[in-house]
């Protein structure tokens, strides 16, 4: 196990309506342009559940490039996709590159419906699945970054999909609602993981250092103090995201230059 301690200015310009190939329903696009970095297109999109139920996500990506990494990203309990937008992240990792698809899960967002973890841990495979699907993402280059319960989702579905090359679990739990990891953590191998927690975030806490234990070098930890829970810790704490960002550029475009841009 390897340890480690340690406002962006949107613009946005409307650009003309329409769904990426596999979006149910209407799209709607819009243009972010960022100072020194390609403009990112951002889409709206509708996804079917197997049961039906019809998930809303935002796709982000550079104006330009083909067979780009892709980034999905699950929020936590009580939350929704909004939250990704607020700390910055999703813009950041499509001005380095990558597609990135932020979920509202069932009971959440724009989504609605019951929650029921069982179901939504089935609806991201269906959601990854779509979007490996468009022609700009590359399916043998993708990651999931979840908070909290997102995170025992990203980890279990990556652990199903050998496709997925790297987790980044922010304030993971062993067993929250139901949604365990350490079994999970035992399938999904030697791929890479990153895992971060707040140390004053008790239960977050204890259960990130047995899954990194258990995870050995495969497994990055970075313990932060008074950062708070899953996504709080992207404001809290900017060296997180720049760490964040860094290990996936090593992980999923080791040919590119592992910095980040300055927001």
């Amino acid at each position: 196990m390897r340890r480690v301690g340690f406002v962006l200015v949107l613009v946005w310009v409307l650009a003309a309506c329409g769904g990426e190939g596999g979006a149910v329903g209407e799209a709607e696009t819009a243009v972010t342009d960022q100072a020194e970095s390609p403009p990112t297109v951002v889409e709206n999109v509708t996804v079917p559940a197997e049961d039906g139920l019809l998930l809303q996500a935002s796709l982000y990506r550079p104006a330009e490039g083909q067979q780009l990494p892709g980034v999905l990203l699950l929020h936590m309990l009580g939350s929704s996709r909004q939250a990704w937008q607020e700390s910055g992240l999703p813009d950041k990792l499509a001005a380095q590159g990558y597609a990135v698809l932020a979920l509202d899960m069932r009971g959440h967002g724009e989504t609605g419906g019951e929650r029921n973890w069982m179901l939504a841990e089935q609806d991201v495979g269906v959601v990854w699945a779509y979007f490996t699907g468009l022609e700009w993402v590359d399916a043998e280059k993708t990651a999931v970054i979840g908070a909290s319960i997102g995170a025992n989702l990203a980890l279990r579905f990556a652990a199903s999909q050998p496709k997925v090359q790297a987790v980044v679990l922010l304030s993971p739990g062993l067993d929250y609602r139901g949604v365990t990891t350490l079994d999970a953590l035992a399938r999904y191998g030697s791929r890479p993981l990153f895992i971060a927690a707040s140390e004053e975030d008790g239960y977050a806490a204890e259960s990130s250092m047995a899954l990194a234990e258990q995870a050995g070098e495969n497994g990055q930890l970075q313990m932060l103090a008074g950062a708070g829970h899953g996504t709080n810790m992207l404001t809290a704490e900017p060296e997180l995201e720049t760490a964040v960002m860094t290990w996936l550029n090593n992980h999923l475009q080791s040919n590119m230059q592992s910095s980040t841009p300055t927001p």
